[in-house]
């Protein structure tokens, strides 16, 4: 019984070690996920500056268009000041104001493009930035893809090799009854189903055992389980 008990045992650590690699290659994916989430961000950034620029670009046109009409109202008036046309002085003179009020109005209107194109160059700076920083993302993207890549071909080769010893394992457990009990408490107790006594105290569940417990233990005589937890016992050798 003894024998068959430690093979078991050695049947537990072989499954815990496959639980562990399996809850390895389940956090790959993050890995990945964490790069793609940052990226996303920015993405989001970069498609709202270009909106933002787009928009921005937009006033600029508009500013350069009152520009253009204010400057040629500018002109018309300075032609009919010099064209000989007008030569009342009283008309002249009022014609002279007109022009210095489009003039300021047109002083206004490029110290505010000039604000929108200082702007633009800010966004265009912005711009550049995310997409630099983007590039580097999916770099860093295709790296962590080769390296999330190469470690589940590892784990997968770790699963496959423990999936064999398993096997081979099992052949070596003669006690069906031994094997069912194992399997049915595998999930129940997490991975923790035989656990060794080197004292009166059950390990799995940490309460007393009582003497006759201990005393087949001790004797390896027949399958014991622990009356509080079901576990498994075997007496361990010291």
């Amino acid at each position: 019984m003894r024998e068959q008990l430690y093979t078991l045992l050695l049947l537990q650590e072989i499954d815990r070690d496959i639980v562990r690699e399996k809850k390895r290659q389940k956090k790959l994916p993050a890995r990945i996920q964490e790069i793609n989430n940052a990226k996303a961000k920015i993405e989001k950034i970069t498609r709202d500056k270009k909106e933002s620029l787009k928009e921005l670009r937009l006033k600029i046109k508009r500013k350069e268009i009152d520009v253009k009409e204010v400057n040629t109202k500018i002109e018309k008036h300075q032609n009919e000041l010099y064209g000989g046309k007008i030569s009342d002085i009283k008309e002249l003179k009022q014609l002279q104001k007109v022009i210095e009020l489009v003039k300021k109005d047109r002083d206004k209107i490029e110290e505010g493009l000039l604000v929108l194109m200082d702007e633009e160059d800010d966004f265009k700076i912005d711009l550049s930035e995310a997409e630099k920083e983007l590039a580097k993302l999916d770099e860093q993207l295709q790296r962590r893809q080769k390296e999330v890549n190469q470690q589940d071909k590892e784990i997968k080769k770790i699963i496959e090799e423990k999936q064999k010893k398993r096997t081979e394992i099992v052949h070596k457990i003669n006690d069906r009854e031994l094997i069912n009990r194992y399997n049915m408490l595998w999930g129940e107790k997490e991975g923790e189903v035989v656990v060794e006594i080197d004292g009166s105290i059950c390990s799995g569940c940490n309460l007393s055992l009582p003497s006759d417990i201990i005393y087949h233990l001790q004797r390896d005589d027949m399958l014991i389980t622990c009356p509080n937890c079901n576990r498994i016992l075997i007496w361990k050798d010291r």
